[in-house]
């Protein structure tokens, strides 16, 4: 503990990974996200708050906090930062390829030995095709750039860290507490 704060920072609870990532596989909710992922987050976290003291006077309140907020959005933000990192792989054709319609016709499908067609599965609706129309779409440059700019844009991390914000005091001087007691003194 600082003397300057009244509980201690991040840094006295997680001065290293190890310890982080072993409190996550013991603090007794499961292991949702990759030990990478977690990794990650220990030094996002570090960077962010490493100083700062915890809002808890309890450090295990502060555990169970911390990683429930981990168990509740870390699969969110894992799966965004897979997205975005494949988003950012495609190359410039890949990102012009717009959408695909398809439409058949067939003439008269109930005069074959097929069942009638149904519309509530995945399988082709029709047996056989008389007629068929495609469409392919492709996007100009500009449209391709502006909606890959729309998905990568967000900074999912910011957002996820932030989440953790009320885990920590917010001040801008630390102070000292004070205490009055009741003398019968003449003051």
């Amino acid at each position: 503990m600082n003397k300057m704060y009244s509980t201690v920072k991040f840094v006295d609870i997680y001065g290293d990974k190890d310890t982080f990532l072993s409190d996550y596989a013991t603090v007794g909710l499961p292991k949702i996200i990759s030990d990478e992922s977690a990794t990650t987050l220990y030094y996002l976290l570090y960077a962010k708050f490493g100083n700062s003291p915890i809002a808890n006077y309890d450090i295990n309140q502060f555990k169970y906090k911390l990683f429930s907020i981990v168990w509740q959005f870390g699969p969110s933000w894992e799966k965004r930062l897979d997205i975005q990192a494949k988003l950012r792989a495609l190359t410039e054709n890949e990102i012009a390829i717009g959408t695909k319609a398809i439409y058949n016709h067939a003439f008269n499908p109930g005069e074959i030995n097929a069942e009638i067609p149904s519309t509530t599965t995945n399988q082709p609706e029709l047996q056989y095709v008389n007629d068929q129309n495609v469409t392919n779409y492709t996007k100009s440059k500009m449209d391709a750039y502006s909606q890959l700019w729309e998905l990568i844009d967000n900074d999912v991390t910011s957002e996820f860290l932030n989440r953790f914000a009320n885990l920590f005091k917010k001040f801008v001087l630390p102070g000292a507490l004070l205490y009055e007691s009741e003398d019968d003194d003449n003051e």
